[in-house]
């Protein structure tokens, strides 16, 4: 079971075994990294975020208790370190957008169409950006339960608030999310066509 391994491995971490922090950043720093960059929309930032959960990690490794999953930990952690990060952040401008995924698509049997290319990359963009605007802790909420897929009461321990404090959170998030992107939706995202601007784009 992942519990026991997860187990396993903070006791060898407790031990000094620095090999069993190459197995932990292995196995989580990954979606970690992925969780941190969608919640700072900055590549650099999100990877000293991750960074320094684990020397947080290592640091704690003899106080460490299984009372919680491994994984929701270092969500906590990770959280708590974006969220202190975007407060900095927002005090400068933005000098990036929301990266995409690293993960690769898979080919299909074959050549993808041009203009659904185009429309999912529309729309990716645009939830990139409805995401990015969010308030700090609605989309942390959002990632914590969707992509990192912790409960209600694991993401109210990462963002130290309530459960109901949580559903409400998610709540706004979707509601809002749902009204940016309902022009996107109701025209298919057509290749051609920004809803933003409200008129077609010239494609010269």
């Amino acid at each position: 079971m992942a519990a026991d391994r997860d187990t396993e491995l903070m006791e060898r971490l407790a031990r000094d075994d620095e090999g069993a922090l190459d197995v932990l950043v292995a196995a989580f720093a990954p979606g970690l990294l992925r969780f941190a960059r969608r919640t700072l929309a900055d590549p650099e930032e999100a990877e000293d975020v991750v960074q320094e959960a684990f020397v947080r990690l290592w640091r704690a490794r003899r106080r460490w208790r299984p009372t919680a999953t491994l994984s929701t930990y270092l969500h906590t952690i990770v959280t708590r370190l974006c969220l202190n990060r975007r407060r900095s952040l927002l005090r400068r401008p933005a000098h990036g957008s929301l990266p995409a995924d690293d993960e690769a698509a898979h080919p299909g049997d074959r050549a993808p169409d041009p203009e659904r290319l185009a429309a999912s990359a529309q729309l990716g963009t645009a939830l990139a950006a409805e995401l990015a605007a969010l308030p700090p802790n609605q989309r942390a909420a959002l990632l914590l339960r969707h992509e990192a897929g912790l409960s209600y009461q694991a993401i109210a321990a990462a963002l130290d608030t309530t459960a109901g404090a949580v559903e409400s959170l998610l709540s706004r998030a979707r509601a809002r999310l749902r009204g940016r992107l309902a022009g996107w939706l109701a025209q298919g995202c057509d290749a051609g066509h920004d809803p933003r601007a409200g008129k077609p784009r010239n494609r010269g």
